[in-house]
């Protein structure tokens, strides 16, 4: 069945709205890898100091 202009130029805007907010996606990923490489340079060789590690109340 073939679409009418009108329904091609709707699922055209929804394509572009769906390309948007997968392109928000990536660029808020894209920040918090770069943000974690940046944070994994301050460990100063000490990776157990970095890492959660299990605490008990007491």
């Amino acid at each position: 069945m073939a679409k009418s202009n009108d329904d091609l130029i709707k699922e055209i805007n929804e394509l572009k709205s769906e390309m948007k907010q997968m392109r928000e996606l990536l660029n808020m990923l894209f920040t918090i890898v770069v943000e974690q490489e940046e944070d994994d340079g301050d460990d100063y060789g000490y990776p157990m100091l970095s890492q959660d590690s299990p605490r008990f109340n007491t």
